[in-house]
């Protein structure tokens, strides 16, 4: 039989040799896995081997005593996180009082070590020990039962024919464990979307963790499958199957979700929206309930995240189609007139006209925004090559393609801020007797941009430049985004991104480009690469293997 492993931590080595001695005496249970001196030693030895189940420590060490030790233990996560006997001196008791706080599972008197003494301590161990293991190996069980359940919802979620699917025998089985599971009363689909793609599978473990957490307390009243979609998108599958109001099933699934939502706010830092569908009965319902809750929370790219989005949250178009067609050729082909205008006021004018006519006829359908913009940003393209310019070096400051950078874009606003940006260069680019820009840089600001190119992987300020060339921070902030055309910030972080998009394209492992360009933390560097270039590390490097 496998035996469980013990770590001994004392700062005394016959202390040590007892308790080793003692514990072999008294249980054939354990087997002792290492020794040590400090908290410290310990908790390093348990960061290198996580196999230890039981660390008997005594609270009275130097470097880090018993006590901290079972604090550190408790803010680390570990695979098998290990019990803890604390052992103490007889007038100890408010250090005793302080590890059951923390989460002690026991405590023995140091003066009264022996083999008797011992054995009824480590005797309750072994049962609490042998519980974990069942417990473990019965979440695992329901793991893999959720898993099944999680892979025919994800499929009866994206067919739109049930009748197709049902002449597959296998999955016709398949679909019977998600009546087992689910039911059919009562059934209600939320999707969860980040702001940003999450790059990490332990991140990814977490949130899943963080969600299941949740709606697992609430099993009593319903049941819930969390199914993770991609790196960005997360599906929980509600069925209530008690006779229940619809009232009462928005009500309970509004305090879930209420709760999920404020708990991977403060884990992961992300924004997050969730499309919650309707309620509906019968697994023919999956499908359409998906569809719905995926358009809900696609709402965020027009209201903002951190919100719950229920089906009353979507609009309807304002203009009829046919109207709005007509409208929408007149007001391109005037958008192409005003860019040929060397007036900077009349195109900014009907592209703000373009924009509200957009929201008017697709209110709650943002790939259709960004698809027309695109066709429209084509048509401006056209004037280009009249001009005899390249579009490739239309984008000074701005990711290449454009296009495909619309399609990326989160929100309303931001779409609309880049298409502005890139129509204002445009009109630069076509008119440059009226847009003359400097052509030379002042010597505060070329030596500005030369430290920032030499310096750019370390912890750089414009207030700490500032005081380098001589100048205020203000002035140098102003002067920079003149002479540049961008401000410093965008200035670095542009830099920054193309020293990463070398490194990947030279094979090295994300969190080393992450660290050698500047960025400590390898999902905000992540988040940065994304943002600039409208794709993440991994799918850069995949692109350029």
């Amino acid at each position: 039989m496998t035996k469980f492993k013990a770590l001994i931590v004392d700062d005394e080595p016959l202390a040590r040799l007892a308790l080793r001695e003692y514990i072999s005496i008294a249980s054939t249970d354990f087997e002792i896995a290492g020794e040590a001196g400090d908290g410290r030693e310990a908790l390093s030895m348990l960061q290198a081997r996580q196999d230890v189940d039981l660390v008997l420590a005594d609270i009275h060490m130097p470097n880090m005593n018993g006590v901290e030790l079972l604090e550190a233990l408790n803010n680390t996560s570990y695979p098998n996180q290990p019990l803890t006997i604390m052992l103490s001196a007889y007038g100890d008791y408010s250090y005793v009082r302080d590890s059951f706080v923390h989460g002690a599972f026991d405590y023995m008197l140091k003066a009264k070590l022996d083999e008797t003494y011992i054995a009824p301590v480590l005797h309750k161990t072994v049962d609490e020990l042998k519980k974990r293991q069942n417990s473990s190996k019965a979440a695992a069980d329901q793991e893999d039962s959720s898993a099944s359940v999680c892979a025919v919802l994800h499929r009866l979620s994206l067919s739109d024919s049930l009748e197709t699917m049902g002449e597959d025998d296998e999955f016709s089985s398949s679909l019977e464990l998600v009546r087992t599971h689910m039911g059919e009363k009562n059934l209600e689909v939320a999707l969860i979307r980040l702001s940003d793609s999450v790059q990490f599978e332990d991140s990814h473990r977490m949130i899943m963790q963080t969600i299941r957490n949740v709606t697992n307390r609430s099993r009593s009243e319903g049941i819930c499958h969390v199914c993770r979609y991609d790196d960005r998108h997360y599906v929980l599958f509600f069925a209530f199957p008690e006779q229940i109001s619809l009232m009462a099933v928005r009500r309970q699934t509004d305090v879930i979700l209420s709760e999920v939502s404020m708990r991977l706010k403060q884990f992961i830092n992300l924004n997050l929206s969730m499309g919650i569908s309707d309620i509906a009965d019968g697994v023919q319902q999956w499908n359409r309930l998906f569809r719905q809750a995926e358009r809900l929370a696609g709402l965020s790219y027009y209201q903002g995240y951190n919100r719950l989005y229920y089906p009353e949250a979507e609009r309807r178009p304002t203009i009829q189609p046919d109207t709005w067609k007509e409208q929408w050729y007149l007001v391109r082909t005037e958008m192409l007139k005003s860019l040929s205008d060397a007036d900077t006021a009349k195109w900014r004018e009907v592209y703000e006209r373009c924009c509200r006519l957009l929201i008017e006829r697709y209110p709650s359908s943002p790939d259709h925004i960004k698809s027309d913009l695109v066709d429209m940003i084509w048509e401006a393209g056209a004037l280009i090559y009249q001009k005899g310019l390249s579009w490739e070096k239309l984008h000074d400051q701005l990711p290449y393609p454009i296009t495909d950078h619309i399609h990326k874009q989160e929100t309303w606003e931001k779409t609309v801020h880049w298409c502005r940006l890139f129509l204002d260069n445009l009109h630069q680019k076509l008119h440059p007797k009226d847009n003359a820009k400097i052509s030379t840089l002042s010597s505060v600001v070329a030596k500005t941009k030369e430290l920032v190119e030499k310096n750019f992987s370390e912890d750089i300020h414009l207030s700490y430049i500032s005081q380098i060339v001589g100048v205020s921070e203000s002035y140098l902030s102003k002067q920079f985004s003149k002479e540049i055309g961008i401000n410093f910030i965008q200035f670095l972080t542009n830099l920054r991104i193309e020293k990463a998009k070398k490194a990947l394209e030279g094979g090295m492992k994300i969190y080393e480009v992450s660290e050698q360009v500047g960025y400590v933390n390898p999902e905000h560097f992540s988040r940065i690469f994304k943002k600039v270039t409208g794709v993440s590390p991994l799918a850069y490097r995949k692109e350029m293997e």
